[in-house]
């Protein structure tokens, strides 16, 4: 999670999506290739013993690259095994995630996953650079739908509390967006508020 996000984003969708997600975690940072933790994790790719948390796991980075896997791909399932796949989002604006991908090197080598389906962004509250960006916990809601229907993940797992987060938020920060505009209205216009004497 790039620190902007970490920092000055109370209700970012990718604190919310770990908060709602069994067995996630957030890793702040910009450049990740010296980072112990996320290290740790990616440490047992390509079925090298690993010392930490990757050992029976399969790295991959929700990236939307020209040589990414799909989740109903052959050779992503050949490649995965009977490992669990071990994903890595990475949280930022866009323009963050490029920078972020390029700086850290750990991530160069692995694996990129992304969505078989176009979807677009129900982020009405925030405009994003192009409809098909999608927020963190929109990403995570559609990559684990995928990973239903492909088999990877369990077909009965419930993930729409996902999208519930989300739309809950937009609907609150949409009603304080609203309130705002009243209040500056009133400010810059008070006699369209003003209730005539009778």
């Amino acid at each position: 999670m790039h620190p902007k996000e970490a920092y000055h984003q109370k209700t970012g969708t990718g604190r919310l999506a770990s908060l709602s997600l069994a067995s996630s975690e957030i890793i702040i940072g910009i450049d990740f290739t010296d980072n112990t933790r996320l290290n740790e994790l990616l440490s047992g790719r390509d079925g090298q013993e690993g010392y930490g948390d990757g050992r029976g796991h399969y790295p991959v980075v929700l990236y939307p690259a020209r040589d990414a896997y799909f989740t109903d791909s052959p050779a992503f399932r050949d490649a995965l095994g009977d490992r669990t796949p071990l994903i890595v989002v990475v949280d930022a604006t866009w323009f963050f995630a490029n920078k972020m991908m390029h700086l850290s090197r750990n991530l160069h080598d692995l694996p990129k996953l992304s969505f078989r389906k176009e979807y677009r962004s129900r982020f009405e509250f925030k405009e994003q650079p192009d409809p098909a960006c999608l927020s963190t916990i929109e990403s995570s809601y559609y990559l684990l739908e995928e990973l239903k229907e492909a088999g990877i993940a369990r077909r009965d797992a419930d993930v729409t509390g996902l999208m519930r987060v989300f739309q809950k938020m937009v609907r609150h920060q949409l009603a304080c967006q609203q309130e705002r505009h009243i209040a500056l209205a009133k400010e810059q216009y008070p006699e369209l508020f003003s209730l005539p004497e009778e």
